[in-house]
């Protein structure tokens, strides 16, 4: 049925049909599953002096127009034509049907008003689609501002996370080598250097180190001379450059068109520069979508501006606080060695006899440990577990500790006691804490009669086993108050023979895959070696 026909008097409808229609119209709104003739008594009841042939006719003008959506002009009588136009307002949409006479002016008119409503709407259609397509590119421009700002938040978080600052192996290089790669990918930089030219304690060979990624090599002495001719006389400073040509151009280096330089510097020092070379536009994102010369932006895509030299400023601050924290470490991890030294010089000079016996063992331990295919952080520490594991001998009086024949059972009871002392000594150092079990476990034996615990078997610490081996092979080929040395062959069938009961046979058998390197370190030893025939028992527990 029809919902409703109206006058234009009392419509508020679409102003657009207003302006074009004239002064009066009539407003059909046909239901969706009214037919013709439903609609053309509706009109006829709301427009008696209609005849029924008009009220048809326009009946089929309505829906013909509500289908299509099109403007249409139609003879509705012998004298008469309806122009309808599609309804639109906030309420059902609809018909717009306005009544000429067949008078050649009134057609003309009528005819004049619908090419102009065509072309008015047509215009309105594109002008519509322009700004959309605007609209478009504005949401994808701020689409790709977004992801930016997106990946600049990612960098930084995985920069702030994967960066181990407290790893003092982990040198600056390394986290360049590490972080720029991505830092130069995010500024669309054709290359991205960075240059240290400060030492920092300990840690350095040949200044400046040159580091760099990217597209564009740089040549060594070109990096350093576009730095020093950027600064000039003036202090540490960021510099932003943009030039229209091609400037510190040499044999070697093309030039650079655009360029940033940060010092990598905290507030107490510097430690070196990043210097970005040259916009790389063909990996920019935003480049690559809106590369059309229609399209504006607020900055450049051919320049270095605030938000690269802002992203490589924060880099720069967290490479120089790594850097001076690897210079803290370094002097820590050198006093650390230091006060190892001097305990191990404290037993030395207490027991001439055993001089170099804590290096050595160190020395067999690590190679060991590499054979059991321990991590390079782990082999370190068992070199330093080596280099402490009889500390506690500094504790057994010097008439036991050097007496030239065979120990009572109570001195042997004071020996016994070194690997506590050693524990209680160390136990307060935590930096330190890693060699603590293989202090006090280094003298268990796999069947359980070791000492101090009588641990056995897998009980015993893996650092432990490994340093038993190592110290037994060490005190059976070194010269004590009370012996000679024994010869290599000797010592090292006893340890074949103690494999399971004394010793772990799977660090014996590392042991002697690294036999050559083992009797390599042995024969730097001060004075040859004498064949020695002193049971096991005595060299094993006196070491």
């Amino acid at each position: 049925m029809i919902q409703a026909i109206e006058n234009q008097l009392s419509a508020e409808g679409d102003r657009f049909c207003r302006d074009l229609l004239g002064d009066r119209y009539l407003i059909v709104r046909p239901d969706r599953n009214a037919d013709t003739a439903q609609t053309a008594f509706a009109v006829a009841v709301q427009n008696p002096g209609l005849s029924s042939g008009v009220s048809s006719a326009i009946a089929e003008l309505v829906h013909s127009v509500a289908l299509n959506g099109i403007p249409q002009v139609r003879r509705v009588s012998e004298d008469q034509f309806a122009w309808a136009v599609p309804f639109n307002d906030d309420s059902y949409n609809g018909v717009a049907i306005e009544f000429a006479g067949s008078q050649p002016d009134e057609l003309a008119a009528l005819i004049n008003r619908s090419t102009l409503c065509a072309w008015t709407r047509d215009v309105s259609a594109r002008q519509l689609s322009q700004q959309i397509q605007l609209q478009d590119e504005q949401l994808m421009a701020y689409a790709a501002q977004v992801t930016e700002d997106l990946e600049e938040l990612t960098w930084l978080r995985s920069l702030a996370c994967n960066l181990e600052l407290s790893e003092s192996g982990n040198s600056i290089e390394r986290i360049a080598d590490t972080v720029l790669p991505s830092l130069c990918r995010q500024i669309n930089a054709f290359s991205l250097v960075f240059v240290r030219d400060v030492a920092v304690a300990g840690m350095d060979g040949e200044l400046p180190v040159i580091w760099q990624t990217g597209r564009l090599p740089i040549p060594r002495e070109s990096c350093l001379s576009v730095i020093a001719r950027l600064l000039g006389t003036g202090r540490d400073r960021t510099v932003v450059r943009n030039f229209d040509n091609n400037q510190f151009v040499d044999e070697h280096f093309s030039g650079v068109k655009s360029c940033v330089l940060v010092p990598v510097a905290t507030e107490s020092a510097r430690l070196g520069w990043l210097l970005a070379v040259n916009k790389d536009n063909e990996h920019n994102e935003c480049s690559r979508i809106f590369g059309d010369v229609s399209y504006k932006t607020n900055m450049s895509e051919q320049e270095f501006g605030s938000f690269e030299a802002s992203l490589i400023n924060a880099t720069a601050v967290v490479l120089a606080a790594h850097g001076r924290n690897c210079g803290l470490f370094h002097e820590k991890e050198l006093l650390l060695r230091g006060v190892i030294r001097s305990m191990i010089n404290a037993i030395d000079a207490k027991d001439s006899y055993t001089c170099g016996h804590s290096d050595r063992v160190a020395e067999f331990s690590r190679l060991i440990a590499k054979e059991l295919s321990l991590d390079f952080e782990q082999c370190e520490e068992i070199y330093m577990t080596g280099l402490l594991h009889d500390v506690g001998k500094i504790g057994v009086p010097d008439h036991v500790l050097k007496k030239p024949g065979q120990l009572t059972d109570s001195e042997f009871e004071q020996i016994k006691q070194h690997p506590v002392i050693g524990y209680e000594i160390l136990k307060h150092l935590q930096n330190l804490s890693y060699v603590l079990p293989g202090v006090l476990h280094h003298h268990e034996a796999i069947d359980g009669s070791g000492y101090p615990h009588g641990l056995k078997g897998d009980q015993i610490p893996l650092y432990a086993r490994i340093l038993a081996v190592a110290d037994s092979y060490d005190a059976m080929t070194s010269n004590r108050p009370y012996r000679r040395g024994m010869p290599t062959e000797k010592a090292e069938a006893i340890l074949r023979a103690g494999i399971g009961t004394q010793w772990d046979s799977i660090c014996v058998d590392a042991f002697f895959r690294t036999a050559s390197d083992v009797r390599q370190i042995a024969s730097q030893r001060m004075s040859p070696f004498s064949p020695g025939a002193e049971n096991l028992s005595s060299v094993v527990t006196n070491s």
